[in-house]
């Protein structure tokens, strides 16, 4: 039978029953009426169904009455189940077609929530097959407001408008049918709108104003404190339409916290936005739009959006960041923490776009202007830069450039400089030459070549080093101070995964010599603490300029010898072997000057020969055969020798030649290096040694 002859039936049954009691003897009462009851075990329809349903129609006096039992109730979502149904009519409007009460209270439960003598209006159209409500809201999670509505055989009209609900309670309660990853702990909600199933496609719109929530998950990953905000859901044949902004309170989704009373609002909107089946258990979505708003300064806006498997597989992406300076410390800061520029701040303006497909980043242009970046460890620093860049997966970009108008890199101030480059799939290269000056001088690169394989980076460049100033690069680094000038020839150089290497011989010319270094490797050139590794060959250095830039005092003649296995972590050494002699081939003037032996004695030395503290009063320089100084250093202990031994186990550091006959004996072979070398700075910044 269908449920409209099941409906024709039960109309005629009841009209008969009515009709039957009404003209049936009976018992008088104490006021004349009469009563009907129904009782039906189940009854079924296309959008409800009931067990145990009892019904009740009854008159006394004038005024009818009619009640309204079910054991259990199926109802259109979102009601769902309800048990334990009771509804109180004390005075109904009935005629054939309709059954209406003004006054109705309702008592039953469902999952998670109650009612109990709730107060309702309805007007049910037993023709139409549709009933007609409205009532106050019932309490129901401290909420006030009220819901009206329309129930029929096409479903559910559902209008409401209601404030002050308790957020916790709600969510407890099991009626919402989204299990959330956070436990909210406090936080109201108010909801105004309507939810309508009666159509092929169910449609809501639902305005909803959110005050003071608190919530966490157990990771301690996303979290949010006195969070407020507002927002509209639409849903319809097209999916859903959100708009949310966010006013107050601070929200921590991990690595990034807002704080939007320093932030400033953040307003979020999604359009045609449909769920699609999830992938490793990660929710899947589509949005024909979406953007981001935040502070009105910065804005990213997206097309043609989908999101599965925990990444973004298409959708094209546009940006426009006013201010760097707030991105920077939001947004970039965390995200980029435990790399280079994890403590880095920003400043500037970029915009641009980002086009990705099949999970991977397909195309790319970018612009910024005043640009600046400053690190925190003061490692290196960029201002005024400007540019753009250009970049696909499948093709060799168009030409890009990057202009900087000064810079810092280690404490050595760069200069105004700009790069011509082409980025490549997976990698780029310079396009022309690229010099960046440096002091008086600066490195030139005549080729380089990134690319990015399964590894990490690799880099290929060739270049040189223009003269500049010893001098004002060693006062920048704190070093002893030099005279003369730093220029070589850098061949090729490599950088990969296993850090910074030079392939063949790095030549430096200074103080008039050569020092050709070999086995050049940085490793975390960058890091917290970089490592250098590098034997060299010294070859003729003037010692009159090397003395000169230490003031050690005047030294006449040549130097050379190799340094092998130096190990520098963080700039300071740690491992070397190294000696240093005057050529026994070199026949030039080898002098040195009263001031500079004494120094040598100050550092460590000790001055033998007839009448030597005579020789230092009198004399202003000496003629001297060798000198020479070497060390292996392992951690702070150097065990140091000189140009020859003597048998007290002692060794010569400056041995003389002519006369006066003065040498420089050090007698102590196992020197603390950090003790020397705040010695030689002693020496250095100190008045000249006084020999009595």
């Amino acid at each position: 039978m269908t449920s409209a002859a099941r409906g024709r039936c039960l109309r005629a049954l009841a009209l008969a029953s009515i009709s039957l009691l009404a003209t049936s003897p009976g018992a008088a009462p104490a006021e004349a009426g009469f009563q009907l009851d129904l009782d039906v075990g189940a009854m079924v329809h296309e959008t409800f169904d009931a067990r145990n349903l009892r019904a009740r129609v009854s008159w006394v006096g004038r005024e009818p009455r009619f009640d309204l039992q079910a054991d259990r109730l199926r109802l259109p979502d979102p009601v769902g189940v309800v048990e334990d149904l009771r509804l109180n009519c004390p005075r109904v409007e009935m005629t054939a077609r309709r059954l209406a009460c003004a006054d109705a209270r309702l008592t039953a439960r469902g999952a998670g929530w109650g009612l109990d003598a709730a107060a309702l209006r309805f007007d049910w159209d037993r023709e139409a097959g549709s009933v007609r409500f409205s009532a106050p809201w019932p309490g129901l999670f401290r909420g006030q407001g009220r819901v009206s509505g329309l129930a029929g055989g096409g479903g559910l009209r559902l209008d409401f408008d209601v404030a002050g609900i308790d957020l916790s309670l709600l969510l407890q309660s099991g009626l919402v049918p989204v299990e959330l990853p956070v436990s909210v702990d406090a936080g109201t909600v108010g909801v105004s709108g309507h939810i309508d199933t009666r159509g092929r496609v169910p449609g809501a719109q639902l305005d909803l104003t959110v005050a003071a929530l608190d919530f966490s998950d157990p990771a301690g990953l996303r979290a949010a404190e006195d969070l407020s905000m507002s927002g509209t859901l639409v849903h319809g044949a097209a999916g859903y339409e959100v708009q949310a902004r966010f006013t107050e309170g601070a929200v921590f989704f991990e690595p990034w916290f807002l704080d939007f009373a320093e932030v400033g609002p953040v307003a979020v909107s999604l359009s045609s936005l449909q769920f699609i089946p999830s992938v490793a258990d990660h929710p899947g979505w589509h949005a024909a739009s979406a953007e981001v708003t935040l502070g009105g300064h910065t804005r990213v806006s997206g097309t043609d959006l989908r999101y599965s498997g925990a990444r973004l597989e298409q959708g094209g992406i546009e940006w426009n960041a006013r201010r760097l300076d707030l991105v920077g410390t939001w947004f970039a800061e965390p995200l980029l923490a435990g790399t280079i520029l994890g403590r880095t701040r920003f400043e500037g303006e970029t915009h641009g776009w980002l086009q990705v497909s099949g999970g991977w980043a397909r195309a790319l242009e970018a612009s910024w202007q005043g640009l600046g970046l400053s690190d925190g460890l003061d490692r290196f620093a960029l201002q005024g830069s400007a540019g753009n860049v250009a970049w696909s997966d499948s093709e060799v970009g168009p030409e890009s450039v990057l202009y900087v108008a000064s810079g810092e890199v280690l404490g050595l101030p760069v200069g105004a400089f700009d790069m011509r480059f082409q980025l490549e799939p997976r990698g780029f290269r310079l396009v022309e030459p690229l010099f960046v000056p440096v002091l008086d001088g600066g490195p030139g690169v005549d080729s380089f070549h990134l690319s990015v394989g399964p590894d990490g980076p690799e880099i290929e460049f060739e270049g040189g080093l223009r003269a500049l100033s010893l001098e004002l690069l060693t006062e920048i680094l704190g070093w002893p101070r030099f005279a003369g000038r730093l220029a070589g020839i850098i061949p090729r150089v490599f950088y990969d995964a296993d850090g910074l290497r030079v392939d063949g011989l790095l030549l430096v010319r200074v103080f008039d010599g050569e020092v050709v270094l070999s086995g050049l490797r940085i490793r975390n050139l960058f890091g917290v603490a970089p490592e250098l590794e590098v034997s060299a060959k010294v070859r003729r250095l003037d010692l009159d300029l090397l003395t000169s830039a230490f003031d050690l005092g005047r030294v006449e003649g040549r130097l050379s010898g190799a340094v092998e296995n130096l190990l520098l972590v963080e700039w300071v050494p740690e491992r070397m072997g190294f000696f240093l002699s005057t050529p026994e081939e070199d026949p030039g003037r080898r002098r040195i000057s009263q001031r500079a032996v004494e120094n040598l004695t100050a550092i460590g030395g000790g001055v033998e020969g007839a009448l030597a503290a005579a020789f230092l009063r009198i004399f202003d320089d000496f003629a001297y055969s060798r000198l020479g100084f070497g060390c292996e250093l392992e951690g702070e202990v150097c065990v140091a020798k000189g140009v020859a031994d003597l048998q007290d186990g002692s060794f010569i550091l400056v041995q003389g030649g002519g006369l006066p006959r003065i040498e420089v004996i050090g007698h102590n072979r196992r020197v603390d290096w950090p003790e020397l070398v705040r010695r030689l700075n002693a020496v250095r910044e100190g008045p000249a040694p006084v020999v009595q």
